[in-house]
């Protein structure tokens, strides 16, 4: 109802894109994602939505129906940082599988994915890998960012659960 409030049908029409992107946790955190992009999708069948996440959250059927909901200029942007067991230093708590088998039902469903890869000391060696899979997986684009946090300085260590780098 608040999204309503802030974007009423006015203001909505004349947006041309949509971004739904945490600074502080995942947008896919929001019980009414779904509905907040339909609403807009009925509103404004022209707009582009892009979602910014990790891809850890939900499950099938959920990610079916965010593919059913959004509208033709769409795209959801998976933050992958590397393959199973290299992917989870950084973002911690995630599982790689998970994110995969997500973002497998998003696409099957017509969903279009970007697979964006933060390219870290720790992963540098992955990212071919990990373009390959992204492209067999059905990902409309992959794109690699370097980070200056480990690539630059070795001043910010990656630690497992227990505190050991």
């Amino acid at each position: 109802e608040d999204y309503k409030i802030i974007l009423p049908n006015d203001v909505l029409l004349q947006l041309e894109k949509i971004m739904f992107c945490g600074n502080f946790g995942d947008p896919l955190l929001n019980d009414n994602l779904i509905d907040m992009c339909n609403y807009t999708k009925e509103t404004n069948p022209n707009i582009n939505i892009r979602i910014h996440t990790n891809g850890s959250l939900r499950n099938k059927d959920w990610w079916k129906n965010l593919a059913s909901v959004l509208p033709k200029d769409h795209q959801v942007i998976f933050a992958i940082d590397g393959l199973k067991g290299v992917h989870e230093l950084y973002r911690i708590n995630t599982s790689f599988d998970k994110i995969i088998e997500n973002a497998k039902t998003f696409i099957k469903n017509g969903g279009k994915a970007e697979w964006a890869f933060l390219r870290f000391k720790h992963n540098q060696d992955q990212v071919e890998q990990s373009r390959k899979l992204a492209k067999d997986l059905g990902f409309e684009s992959f794109v690699m960012k370097d980070s200056s946090r480990f690539l630059i300085t070795n001043t910010f260590d990656v630690l497992d659960k227990n505190g050991k780098i």
